[in-house]
């Protein structure tokens, strides 16, 4: 008996010191842990604080340049747009002009209209007896094309186009025949954009058929008639959807650009009629179809117009979630 007792004290002595030691190491592990998950903890707020003093710093950065690049553009244009409001009797030379359009065009193409200045120095230079006139008129010519082939380019992305071509020769003759106008172009464009292809396609197709009236080769315009065809739902929104026609009369040139001279559809659609050649042979126009959205800031949609297209994609969503 008394062996057991003292086994059982022995026991009972080293369990009571296997606790303290346990304990002390836990309070030790405690103190190691709390201080690892604070020097952890420190060290990523330190990082995060790191990544949003950059972020900040990105965006001040970010935000100077952009103040300094608007000042520049003012400066820039206060600069060339006054020399095109001096009078005739300074005798302004007309490379300047044409060296101001350019700088103008590849700058501003996106707010501001630039076809009168373009059809006013044009026919200035044409009719003048400088012996750089052809030079002149072609870089006209030139940085129009491009402008143009810069917007077609961004609108047809959301959008789509249509192309056409005619002779002088074959245009004539119609005009003399009398059979009716020439047909430019017909076709039709489904738009690019996923969500209604998906949704409506059928209420997406639009319908273009452009004809000419006439034509001036000395101002290099072209007077048009462009009809526009499109299918929509009845106001209940029942029965089989109608087509709908709407025409429009127009002229256009070689410095008329899509962004800025576009017309208004149906759904805060826009089309525009562009054209690409005009020669003493040929003309090529392009028709560019695309969003309200694309167009430059100076051709803003209305409030009604706006929420028009709201309220129609919000029924084209609400019917794709109840199939």
């Amino acid at each position: 008996m008394e062996l057991t007792k003292k086994l059982w004290d022995i026991a009972g002595s080293f369990f009571t010191s296997l606790g303290g030691f346990l304990k002390g190491l836990g309070g030790t592990l405690t103190a190691v842990a709390v201080a690892v998950v604070g020097i952890y903890g420190s060290d990523v707020l330190d990082r995060s604080r790191a990544r949003d003093s950059d972020a900040q710093l990105y965006a001040q950065l970010m935000s100077k340049r952009e103040d300094a690049e608007t000042l520049l553009r003012k400066d820039m244009f206060n600069s060339i747009i006054g020399t095109f409001l001096k009078t005739s009797a300074t005798g302004y030379p007309y490379e300047q002009q044409v060296l101001n359009l350019e700088l103008l065009a590849y700058n501003f193409h996106e707010a501001l209209d630039l076809a009168p200045l373009f059809k006013h120095v044009y026919m200035d230079i044409s009719n003048s007896k400088d012996r750089h006139t052809r030079e002149y008129m072609n870089r006209l010519v030139k940085v129009a094309g491009e402008v143009k082939t810069k917007q077609i380019a961004a609108l047809e992305e959301s959008g789509g186009k249509l192309d056409g071509s005619t002779s002088l020769e074959d245009l004539n003759k119609t005009f003399k025949e009398g059979k009716g106008l020439p047909v430019l172009l017909d076709g039709e464009i489904l738009p690019s954009s996923r969500v209604f292809r998906a949704l409506d396609p059928e209420l997406q197709k639009t319908k273009f058929k452009v004809e000419a009236i006439s034509a001036d080769k000395v101002k290099k315009e072209i007077r048009v008639k462009l009809e526009v065809r499109q299918l929509q739902r009845t106001e209940d929104g029942k029965g089989a959807p109608e087509e709908t026609t709407s025409t429009f009369n127009f002229t256009v040139s070689p410095f008329d650009f899509p962004m800025i001279d576009n017309t208004r559809l149906p759904r805060g659609q826009r089309c525009a009629l562009v054209v690409r050649n005009f020669d003493e042979k040929s003309i090529s126009i392009t028709l560019v179809y695309f969003p309200g959205s694309r167009a430059s800031l100076k051709e803003k949609p209305f409030y009604d117009e706006a929420m028009h297209e709201l309220l129609y994609t919000r029924t084209l969503l609400d019917k794709e979630k109840a199939k």
